[in-house]
């Protein structure tokens, strides 16, 4: 009795073999993306925090819930799917500007920064920029959008298509101005 019990637990085993190696070769590319490592993240980072420091002064602090690197792909980047903070700081750790946005993707090779989704960024003054896309480009020192922008300063709000600045924002200026509004200041304050 035991050995036809193990004749039909190893027919039952052949059988689910078969099963399973024709259900992989009728998905054949489903086997092939699962093991392709290009689409998949080659370190992934929960709760993340940056710093970066000059001469031993933090001059960056970057805050992300989780952080993908996809560095196996030809042209590699980060992703920071959940958005992230980032905080310039002056040598006296004051705060010069900061960035904020919903979802980012960081394209090393280029030294690019995209942002989308709830884009603000502050500068020293209190001036704030808000936009739903925006590049920072490293390499031309720029940051810059093509997308609706809203640009509060003190004394007035500018609405228009499209922004460009230089990365430390002292020559912010909206590129199609669509609308102009002067603000009572006292109100502004009260409001930030």
């Amino acid at each position: 009795m035991n050995s036809s019990h193990n004749i039909i637990s190893k027919m039952i085993l052949a059988l689910a073999g078969i099963i399973f190696f024709v259900s992989c070769k009728n998905d054949i590319q489903t086997v092939k993306q699962i093991t392709n490592i290009e689409s998949h993240p080659t370190m992934e980072v929960e709760d993340f925090k940056f710093l970066r420091s000059d001469s031993g002064q933090i001059t960056v602090k970057v805050i992300s819930p989780l952080v993908r690197e996809f560095g196996a792909k030809e042209n590699p980047y980060r992703e920071f799917p959940e958005g992230l903070v980032a905080t310039f700081l002056n040598r006296d750790e004051a705060v010069t500007s900061k960035i904020s946005a919903n979802y980012v993707i960081q394209k090393i090779k280029e030294e690019k920064w995209i942002a989308r989704h709830n884009v603000e960024v502050i500068d020293q003054e209190g001036r704030i920029i808000n936009t739903e896309y925006m590049v920072l480009d490293q390499k031309k020192g720029k940051i810059y959008s093509d997308q609706f922008t809203k640009f509060t300063e003190k004394d007035a709000i500018i609405y228009g298509k499209g922004f460009e600045s230089d990365m430390n924002l002292t020559n912010a200026r909206i590129l199609e101005p669509t609308g102009f509004f002067y603000v009572d200041e006292e109100q502004y304050k009260t409001q930030n």
